[in-house]
């Protein structure tokens, strides 16, 4: 109970909010729209690193990959860099594509 408290209140506070759970015990975080967010997933063979952050009152996000366990990503080589609205659109076309509801077609230039 008290746990759930201590969640509540900063979940009230916090414009972002992160939980990481392993072999111990979860750990949270929190970030303001000042500070942004940012959390990775990190393995032997590669890392996720995604920042939430708010840029004109518009949640935008940067999506990332490394080989290796880095946490930070080069903001140049992002693999997403946009908002968070069109970042759940690229994921719905993706699962879309997935399951052979949407295929890519690849145009030819004329030469």
């Amino acid at each position: 109970m008290i746990f759930e408290n201590y969640i509540q209140e900063v979940l009230r506070m916090s414009a972002f909010y992160g939980l990481v759970e392993g072999n111990r015990s979860c750990a949270t975080r929190g970030g303001s729209k000042s500070s942004g967010f940012l959390a990775s997933a990190q393995s032997w063979d590669g890392s996720i690193i995604v920042r939430l952050y708010y840029d004109n009152d518009q949640l935008k996000c940067r999506v990332g990959t490394n080989e290796g366990s880095a946490c930070y990503t080069d903001y140049n080589s992002a693999d997403f860099v946009g908002s968070f609205e069109e970042f759940k659109k690229l994921l719905n076309l993706n699962k879309l594509i997935k399951n052979g509801q949407a295929r890519v077609i690849k145009h030819r230039v004329k030469k």
